[in-house]
């Protein structure tokens, strides 16, 4: 069932987030041309002025895109579980896990993909003959550094560290909704104040452990020393403490979201 609904969000969200991200790679391409022409000579002061402004509409409109991602997830969630379509979505016999998971996944999903396209906007700004051909050098170069199996596995670390992040935004999010919704009004204001709660008390948790976990070493006389370790090895340590931090988090906020959900939903 969990495949339906994957499918059905995918749909839903797609109308939405495909558009935003061509319009975003469209306006990329004509600002190119703006760059290119304002890099001439004897560009006509009217000219000037349009392309000046299509520049300026490209800096605002990496932002917004940004922005109306994670507004479209939010709006997704709350409209289709927490509002009035959560009368029909919860009759479906499908588990309130595979409810949150089908949210989580697809949310992630868009996440990574505005990452990409961000990227995408970025090089096609600035892309030229000569900026493709070192980027043709760039490209080829990197495919000799990803034949190390090391490099590979650096790359594999950070996409995996891309996606926990992406789930960690979604999750958080999801459970300043749940708790939000569990009261009678404003619900929004509510889910506000809770995800400015959640992102203190996580600040909190985390200074308070680093702090803990310095005083433990400092009773033991311990020291982590990595002056003589390998790039990698740090980086492995990195990577650890990074993933355990998303992955702990995220579970509570998972559970928040299920409970909430399951004992304190208000639908009204």
């Amino acid at each position: 069932m969990l495949g339906k609904l994957l499918k059905h969000e995918l749909r839903a969200t797609a109308h939405t987030m495909l558009p935003l991200f061509g319009l975003l790679l469209l306006v990329a391409a004509l600002t190119n041309v703006g760059v290119r022409t304002l890099n001439g000579k004897d560009v006509p002061a009217a000219l000037a002025i349009l392309f000046t402004i299509l520049i300026i509409v490209f800096g605002v409109g990496m932002l917004a895109v940004g922005l109306v991602t994670v507004f479209a997830m939010v709006q997704r969630f709350r409209n289709n579980l927490l509002r009035d379509e959560g009368y029909v979505m919860h009759t479906l016999p499908v588990s309130i896990h595979a409810h949150i998971w089908a949210k989580v996944i697809v949310s992630a999903l868009w996440y990574c993909l505005a990452a990409v396209v961000f990227v995408l906007s970025a090089l096609l700004v600035a892309a030229d003959a000569e900026f493709i051909h070192d980027m043709a050098n760039v490209f080829m170069e990197l495919l000799k550094v990803l034949g190390d199996f090391k490099n590979r596995e650096i790359l594999a670390e950070v996409l995996g560290l891309m996606i926990l992040g992406s789930v960690y935004l979604s999750l958080m999010i999801y459970a300043s909704l749940a708790v939000g919704h569990a009261f009678s009004s404003p619900k929004m204001l509510w889910s506000i104040l809770t995800f400015l709660g959640l992102s203190f008390a996580a600040s909190l948790l985390t200074n308070g452990g680093v702090r803990l976990v310095n005083i433990v070493m400092d009773a033991l006389d311990l020291r982590l020393d990595l002056s003589g370790a390998t790039f990698m090895a740090g980086w492995r340590i990195l990577c650890a403490l990074g993933a355990g931090y998303l992955v702990l988090f995220s579970a509570v906020y998972y559970a928040i979201t299920v409970w909430f959900m399951r004992h304190r939903l208000n639908l009204e």
